[in-house]
């Protein structure tokens, strides 16, 4: 079983387009994967708001498969990327294709253009505290030993992407794949590696 990922780009409060990756579920993968489509945004002029995120999706490797591509074709797009599988990526942009990648999914990084910021839901959050009363299994030590990490998982902008990026890396580099957030100072952020 992969860990499976759904990369989702919107603008202005819609979904455009989103892509399945059967195995790039792991924050690595899933950073390496948000870093291709955010290197290429400003790089790729194009009018049509669907058309710019699936060629966005398509830098990561993703392609259509043929429902998707004959959808598109209908609207006077062409030469785009067919699907060469899932582990590639399969971009969704019908409403029925982008709600069965969402049933699909173990991770999902959600990419804003409007607002130039990143949601970056990959990992799993517990938690370990409660305000009113303390847990017996919890292992306060071990608890408050976490890093705390002072990003808002839900809002990276852009223009810090790259920050965010090393700080990650080093910690997956140093095998150190949980932490708090200073958004969430009561839970533990597991990294998937």
């Amino acid at each position: 079983m992969g860990q499976r990922l759904n990369i989702e780009i919107w603008n202005n409060g819609q979904v455009l387009a989103n892509a399945y990756y059967h195995w790039s579920g792991y924050t690595s993968s899933s950073i390496a994967l948000t870093r291709k489509v955010i290197d290429n945004i400003d790089n790729t002029n194009c009018d049509d708001d669907r058309l710019k995120a699936v060629w966005l999706l398509q830098n990561t490797g993703a392609g259509l498969n043929e429902d998707e591509r004959k959808s598109i074709f209908a609207k006077g797009f062409t030469n785009l990327t067919p699907c060469y599988g899932r582990d590639e990526g399969l971009i969704a942009i019908t409403d029925n294709s982008i709600q069965e990648t969402r049933t699909w999914e173990e991770a999902r990084v959600t990419i804003y253009l409007d607002e130039r910021r990143i949601d970056f839901n990959v990992g799993y959050r517990e938690k370990r505290w409660d305000y009113d009363r303390e847990c017996d299994e919890l292992d306060t030590p071990k608890f408050e030993a976490l890093p705390i990490v002072e990003w808002n998982l839900n809002d990276i902008k852009f223009a810090d992407f790259h920050l965010f990026e090393q700080l990650l890396t080093e910690m997956i580099e140093n095998k150190q794949y949980d932490f708090r957030l200073k958004t969430e100072p009561w839970t533990v952020f597991s990294m998937i590696e």
